[in-house]
């Protein structure tokens, strides 16, 4: 199976905001799937001091949503910015004009049918280190770094609050510039968000919504004696990625679900759960834990799953010189294929940071890239609740799923392929 997709923008980063004499500006980062550039954006005041008043950071990455959403009940938009580094991620919230987001229309391929969600690739730029401190021209620098505190982040989120309760709401109504040549209706459906947050920091919580009933699977009929036994079962296709680009989405109604950060003790469960409901997965494995887990990738190899490297020790290649990454690559693709006895042909970089360097790498080991647009993240979820919501409030047709070996997660899997059953969506792994 081909995917021939035009370019696309993966993430738009924040890499710096600017007040001079010629107005207001911000610098971005755009990643797109076939590379990486900057470049300057011009914004009105009032998105300016939206994003002003998000201030101070902490020399964390910030990424811009590509998509902001219209508020109908405070008849204005709002876009988020995630806060994140290794250990965390926090999303803000803020208020937009219309003219802001006609700028990032402008950046979007509109006449890509696949490209109608926020992208959650979390991309490290080739020439930009990830921490690097956003900082205004004027010198006025918004933070130090180290000086976050839970004291700081509510003062900041009571700021907030009290901003867009008044008249500032009032002025977005106000800031239409440029005719954007679409209307609010056809915002709305470039986006699917779940709720309407409030403006400002918003806290991740058990969600209280009642799962839908996963629409029940219709018996098999009995097989015709003429098809093979092996083709019966196989209910899942593969896909061979191509290396001009980096793979995040699939066409619509196909689904994959991929795992990062194995082998682990859940590997073995993962499996047997995707086996009984008779579908596979990509599996993304950590080179150094391979010795300690033989068993588990030895497993999930001879049950048909899709096996790709993960690095040799998750640690931030775009950070790494071109030998060490070299080196990093053969190490984990080595420790694998002396299991599997087949060739390692999928990679995923840890925290999803790729560069022109390491892409370079990966081709000459001659393996593509596998991204993703759905993050669960899991990983700093509560309870397996918790995994399936995230999965109910997400359109899964052309999704590629990110999720983790966590025991939530286990407890989670079942429940979240009937839903995707139940939703029509054929199972997906990559080759």
């Amino acid at each position: 199976m081909a995917m021939n997709e035009p370019s696309a923008v993966l993430m738009i980063e924040l890499l710096s905001l600017e007040h001079e004499q010629a107005g207001y500006q911000i610098e971005i980062g755009l990643t797109r799937d076939i590379g990486y550039a900057r470049r300057m954006l011009t914004i009105d005041e009032f998105t300016y001091e939206q994003l002003n008043a998000l201030a101070p950071y902490f020399g964390e990455r910030m990424r811009l949503s590509l998509y902001p959403k219209w508020d109908p009940f405070r008849n204005s938009y709002y876009s988020t910015l995630v806060i994140m580094n290794q250990t965390f991620s926090e999303t803000l919230y803020f208020a937009c004009s219309e003219y802001y987001v006609s700028q990032l229309l402008q950046l979007k391929e509109l006449d890509d049918p696949h490209v109608h969600e926020e992208i959650a690739v979390e991309t490290t730029s080739p020439s930009i280190p990830p921490a690097r401190r956003l900082r205004k021209k004027n010198k006025k620098r918004f933070g130090r770094l180290g000086l976050q505190s839970i004291v700081l982040a509510s003062c900041l989120v009571v700021v907030l609050s009290l901003r867009m309760g008044g008249q500032v709401m009032d002025r977005a109504e106000g800031l239409k510039g440029p005719s954007l040549g679409t209307s609010a209706e056809g915002i709305e459906k470039m986006v699917s968000l779940p709720f309407i947050p409030p403006i400002g920091k918003i806290e991740t919580t058990p969600s209280q919504q009642e799962e839908p009933t996963p629409t029940p699977e219709t018996s098999k009929p009995s097989p015709e004696p003429s098809e093979p036994p092996q083709e019966q079962m196989k209910r899942y296709e593969e896909i061979k990625l191509t290396g001009d680009k980096y793979t995040y989405s699939l066409p619509k109604g196909y689904v994959a679900l991929s795992f990062d950060d194995g082998p682990s003790k859940y590997t073995k469960e993962i499996v047997d759960i995707l086996v009984e409901h008779e579908v596979a997965a990509t599996f993304l494995f950590v080179g150094n834990k391979v010795s300690r887990n033989v068993e588990a990738v030895k497993y999930a190899s001879e049950h048909q799953m899709s096996i790709g490297s993960h690095s040799w020790d998750h640690s931030k290649m775009t950070d790494n010189g071109v030998k060490e990454n070299q080196n990093n690559l053969a190490k984990a693709n080595q420790a694998l294929e002396q299991i599997t006895q087949s060739p390692i042909t999928v990679f995923r970089p840890p925290y999803g940071a790729i560069n022109d360097k390491l892409a370079a790498n990966v081709t000459e080991q001659q393996m593509k890239v596998l991204l993703w647009n759905r993050d669960s993240e899991d990983w700093k979820r509560k309870t397996p609740e918790d995994v399936i919501q995230f999965v109910h409030h997400t359109d899964p047709s052309g999704a590629v799923y990110l999720f983790h070996e966590k025991k939530i997660t286990v407890e989670a899997l079942p429940a979240i392929i009937q839903y995707l059953k139940g939703k029509n969506m054929k199972f997906v792994i990559f080759k």
